[in-house]
């Protein structure tokens, strides 16, 4: 049964990037093309939306397990192609696709990363929320799972999201802001040195939108991450202390162990190193429920 479901997703993978294929072979004959977007005609995207949609969908059902059916197949370089369409939709889908990929089977992209990263980092402008969204959230997923093979690309991408990080009072989309906090800390998670440089121009803005964000295993990368930027620039927080504060006591239950202790020696060194009336000071300018959290959980 198992052999069977296994050949049965792989002539479906298979259909489904013959028909990528045969679209995008169809949208390249550029006077046919024009002339359909002039009737205003959106099949052709449809169609390849949806197979993007779809091989997405059987990447999260089947996990490690569709590296098989993709290796070898035409599927990488599709994506590629369709990671630089010129429909925001056909580019949101691919990048989606990427995201899904770099999580369960990473060894599909390794060997395309130089040509998939700095596509993604292309895509990171807001005027496309969606677009960029997925490009963040893809650059991150790869960035946990390839580690240093991250650095050469680190720098690039931090230019292009900081700013977007930045933008707190312009009502810039919520949920666009958080995934860019969390792939900024995913990169300070594997590239710490390189990103803490750049802390002190992001820390206010970052932990501001990720004290709200729920508890799991992105907001655990991305605090990792912060923690390794702050114990090396512990300087550049002084004046943001207040909202590192807040987000380092935002989880709603403990942080995992090896985070929980990172935060409690940041807090602890921050202490250490204000004159204690200093401290009582800022303990008593700080919300009642933070103050209560960081006394409970950290000892401070």
């Amino acid at each position: 049964a198992h052999d069977l479901e296994a050949r049965d997703a792989a002539r479906v993978l298979g259909r489904l990037a013959l028909l990528v294929v045969e679209v995008r072979r169809h949208r390249d004959d550029r006077a046919r093309h024009l002339a359909a977007e002039a009737r205003g005609e959106e099949g052709d995207k449809e169609f390849v939306v949806c197979s993007l949609d779809l091989i997405s969908g059987m990447t999260e059902g089947m996990h490690g397990s569709i590296e098989q059916l993709i290796t070898g197949s035409q599927l990488p370089q599709l994506l590629y192609q369709c990671m630089r369409d010129a429909q925001p939709d056909v580019r949101q889908s691919a990048y989606a696709l990427v995201g899904d990929l770099a999580k369960n089977c990473i060894g599909t992209l390794r060997p395309g990363l130089s040509q998939y990263l700095p596509v993604l980092c292309e895509q990171l402008a807001p005027e496309f929320v969606s677009v960029c969204n997925n490009a963040s959230w893809a650059i991150g997923e790869i960035a946990v799972k390839v580690g240093a093979e991250m650095q050469p690309y680190a720098e690039a991408t931090l230019q292009r999201l900081i700013p977007i990080v930045n933008r707190q009072n312009e009502s810039l989309n919520k949920s666009l802001l958080e995934n860019t906090a969390i792939t900024i800390g995913r990169i300070g998670y594997v590239c710490p040195q390189l990103a803490a440089l750049h802390l002190e121009t992001f820390v206010q803005a970052w932990c501001l939108s990720l004290r709200n964000i729920r508890d799991d295993i992105e907001k655990e990368h991305a605090f990792l991450g912060l923690c390794a930027m702050v114990k090396l620039n512990p300087r550049a927080p002084i004046n943001a202390l207040a909202q590192l504060c807040e987000a380092l006591v935002s989880w709603q239950a403990l942080p995992p162990p090896e985070l929980n202790e990172l935060i409690r020696q940041i807090l602890h060194g921050y202490k250490a190193s204000i004159p204690p009336e200093q401290w009582q000071q800022f303990m008593a300018s700080l919300h009642e429920g933070v103050t209560a959290r960081l006394v409970e959980r950290y000892q401070l």
